[in-house]
């Protein structure tokens, strides 16, 4: 367990953080104590934060599913994401990490949801909650609701272009509107969705990482898991894309434009907190461990082809794997979800 498992090369490509081997010995102390019912330090607490990014949360999803085997559907004190990441956290706390893994590949890897002919619907966020999510594989909300450990959803408000967070454990959200509305990208799905009076878009938009949150929430020992790799930088939009946002979102709200183009600022943030770039002020000792994808291992937010989205999420996961758990193999749990019909060798 920890970062002797992994060769220099991987840990110089793939893992980053702030204090990363405590990192990791401070979330398992924490899901020792959750899972025993025993009195905790009330100042130490764990996290988990994923990334989404349409089908890049692929990879997000499959480090989860070693997560699961290990324990950690209750391990954690809090789980945050925005996007495909919230949706994402919300397979783990369901018991159903495999499953939400599968979706990439096996529902969502094709033209009914991905489509530039459609210009205003390019990512078609109704079939993913109307047929997917919610149907045939179906997520378990009832279990999310009672699990201990809270989802923290983040949205974007589409009227003010600030951030607002919903939790699973409110009983006055929707949790299926909530993480639509997380992962409703402006520009790319062409509505906002409304949930208790607000209208609300992509949380990506204005917290792809919320990473600043959890440490804000209390924790101490979190878990990062990027679906972009370790050298990722965002750039400012270009003129173009300034247009085209602009023409799109400002009859919706100017401050959404506004939003979009800080986004990029935001991102970089987050990753610049994440390596302990940035000086934070008021908090105490906070230890971070961020799992990204190899370079040769990442897909696009666009990528329909089932055999890379495997390859990306197994990746993550025997990664992930490695980290948390002294086993000398992959436990099935692992490999299952890789496995089927297409005939995919699980080899790395």
């Amino acid at each position: 367990m920890g970062l002797d498992r992994l060769s220099r090369a991987e840990i110089e490509t793939c893992i980053g953080g702030v204090n990363p081997e405590a990192a990791i010995e401070g979330i398992h102390r924490r899901r020792r104590e959750r899972l025993a019912g025993a009195a905790s330090d009330a100042n130490r607490r764990s996290a988990v934060v994923l990334q989404g990014g349409a089908m890049r949360g692929v990879i997000s999803a499959g480090a989860m599913v070693p997560m699961e085997a290990l324990g950690f559907t209750e391990g954690f004190d809090a789980v945050y994401g925005s996007s495909a990441g919230a949706l994402n956290g919300a397979y783990l706390l369901a018991n159903q990490a495999a499953f939400g893994a599968s979706v990439y590949y096996r529902d969502v890897a094709n033209r009914r949801f991905i489509n530039f002919l459609r210009p205003r619907k390019v990512l078609d966020m109704d079939f993913v909650f109307d047929e997917v999510v919610g149907s045939r594989s179906r997520l378990d909300v009832a279990r999310i609701r009672s699990n201990r450990t809270p989802l923290h959803v983040v949205v974007t408000d589409a009227r003010t272009g600030e951030e607002a967070v919903h939790s699973s454990h409110d009983p006055g959200i929707d949790v299926l509107t909530a993480l639509k509305a997380s992962a409703a990208v402006p520009i790319l799905y062409d509505r906002t969705v409304a949930l208790n009076g607000s209208h609300y878009v992509d949380g990506s938009l204005v917290n792809p990482l919320p990473v600043e949150r959890a440490i804000r929430d209390g924790c101490t020992d979190i878990l990062v898991v990027l679906t972009l790799p370790r050298s990722y930088r965002a750039r400012p939009p270009g003129v173009l894309e300034r247009r085209i946002v602009r023409r799109r979102l400002d009859p919706v709200s100017p401050a959404l434009v506004a939003a979009w183009h800080r986004r990029h600022e935001v991102t970089n943030r987050a990753l610049h907190l994440i390596e302990g770039r940035t000086v934070r002020e008021g908090t105490g000792p906070v230890n971070i461990v961020a799992v990204f994808p190899h370079p040769f291992r990442t897909v696009s937010a666009f990528t329909i082809d089932a055999r890379r989205l495997k390859r990306a999420a197994l990746d993550a996961a025997w990664r992930t794997m490695r980290l948390f758990s002294d086993a000398p193999c992959r436990p099935a749990e692992l490999i299952q979800f890789v496995s089927g019909e297409m005939g995919f060798d699980a080899g790395l």
